[in-house]
């Protein structure tokens, strides 16, 4: 994607996105991670 054309603020924005999208991605891989050891705990 292009982003030279983009304005300070749209760059903020983009920036903001990147980081609310890896900490969703963190946190489904912890809550991932908490349900299989749970399950294998169940065992």
């Amino acid at each position: 994607m292009d982003t030279s054309e983009f304005d300070q603020q749209a760059h903020t924005h983009l920036n903001t996105y990147h980081a609310f999208m890896n900490g969703a991605k963190i946190v489904g891989v912890l809550v991932a991670l908490t349900l299989i050891v749970m399950a294998v705990t169940l065992l």
